[in-house]
């Protein structure tokens, strides 16, 4: 491989100061008290179901449950059973992904995320294998480790922040490996630039970038940018025109992941009770993860926008409507969970949409679970370092409007 861009390249000692100087990034967007309230929603949206499966509203009131003042507001259906959100993930016919292009799309470019049809299926194909569940089984080690020296870390500091020194490192180092970076690039410069918290005014980091893909030799042949630089498929683009991809993979690699890693680990370490039954057996974690995800996914809403006139359960959408699908709401929908609202690792397991479903369903999500596996065997490892129950816990809980999870969760041992 050639060499890391000079600008890209922070060498080993200046990863982790890469890594927290990105966090800071992140946790400033997350505190920043002018957008949405930081609060519960879920008591709204269990109001929203009680009122049907499907409201007009505009694109304002759904992000921030107020709208902004003075504006007309972006018209918008507001969709929020589990029953609608399903039908509408499965139905890439009449509600098309499209709907990104205004939104993801203008950070990070056009990416397979706005693409339907045979033009996603190709880039879905072209990335699977790096995704695959074998594929992501040869990363336990890799995650394994990772863990392990971050909780030492923190051990040896007499405890720390999980979310900043645990949660986000861990997933944006572990999606930086599998598109490719090599150590000692600014993998946390580049995510905090791919989704716009960043901004690169004078094209430096795009440059730079660009310029990389343009040269297949830097990009190792079973990394992700190594299979999409080689893949023959005409509808894959080579060199600088792979940007908006690796992007959106830096971006949705990380972000929903280190939130749900965050929620779980606040859920586990807030009831002993949950950590005993992950460390039960295989199927014990399995179910708590599982039941995390559908409890509290850290992506509340995916937008679709409508391909023709349709009817959504008796509600008549036209041709161009957007429409806001309300995951965080489907996935406590009293109709098909009893006690929604409710924690509980016992219950029968039913699919859940934290992950979403259908043509577009999460291409990470067996990356997304081996990360949470590993999470949770490490601190059932530490466990006797933080005490036979309890250990010393500091946290806000899980809040956040948009993206939910715990913000702060500080440890003590």
């Amino acid at each position: 491989m050639t060499a890391v861009p000079p600008f890209l390249d922070a060498g080993p000692d200046g990863v982790a100061e890469d890594l927290a100087a990105a966090y800071a990034l992140v946790h400033t967007f997350d505190t920043d008290r002018s957008g949405p309230p930081p609060g519960n929603p879920h008591a709204e949206f269990a109001a929203l179901r009680r009122r049907g499966p499907v409201h007009r509203s505009t694109l304002e009131e759904v992000l921030t449950g107020a709208g902004v003042p003075g504006t007309p507001g972006t018209p918008a259906w507001h969709v929020v059973s589990y029953q609608a959100v399903d039908q509408v993930l499965r139905d890439e016919r009449d509600f098309s992904s499209s709907a990104y292009a205004d939104s993801m799309g203008r950070v990070v470019g056009r990416s397979f995320l706005e693409m339907d049809g045979a033009e996603h299926r190709a880039w879905r194909n072209a990335l699977h294998g790096g995704f695959h569940r074998q594929a992501v089984t040869e990363q336990r080690s890799r995650v394994r480790r990772n863990v392990d020296a971050r909780l030492r870390a923190l051990a040896d500091q007499g405890g720390g922040d999980l979310v900043g020194g645990l949660a986000f490192p861990v997933a944006l180092t572990t999606i930086a490996g599998i598109i490719g970076f090599p150590p000692g690039t600014r993998i946390g410069t580049l995510y905090t630039w791919a989704v716009g918290l960043l901004d690169d005014a004078d094209g430096k980091i795009a440059t730079a970038m660009a310029e990389w893909l343009g040269t297949p030799s830097a990009w190792p042949a079973h990394s992700l940018v190594g299979r999409l630089l080689r893949h023959e498929d005409p509808a894959i683009g080579t060199g600088s025109e792979l940007l908006p991809t690796v992007r959106l993979l830096l971006s949705t690699g990380t972000e929903p992941p280190f939130r749900s890693l965050a929620t779980l680990m606040y859920a586990v370490l807030s009831d002993p009770a949950l950590l005993k039954t992950a460390r039960a057996d295989e199927r014990g974690a399995t179910a708590v993860i599982q039941e995390c995800w559908r409890w509290e996914c850290p992506l509340t809403w995916v937008l679709r926008r409508c391909s023709a006139d349709t009817e959504l359960c008796g509600t008549r959408l036209r041709e161009g409507d957007l429409v806001c699908l309300n995951l965080a709401s489907a996935n406590r929908d009293e109709s098909r969970w009893a006690d929604a609202d409710r924690l509980d690792t016992h219950r029968r397991p039913l699919p859940h949409l934290a992950m979403g479903t259908g043509p577009h369903i999460c291409l990470g999500r067996h990356l997304a679970a081996l990360e949470a596996g590993e999470i949770l065997a490490g601190l059932a490892r530490m466990a006797p370092s933080v005490g036979p129950d309890r250990p010393a816990l500091d946290t806000g809980g899980v809040e956040g409007r948009g993206f939910r999870s715990t913000r702060r969760l500080t440890l003590r041992w």
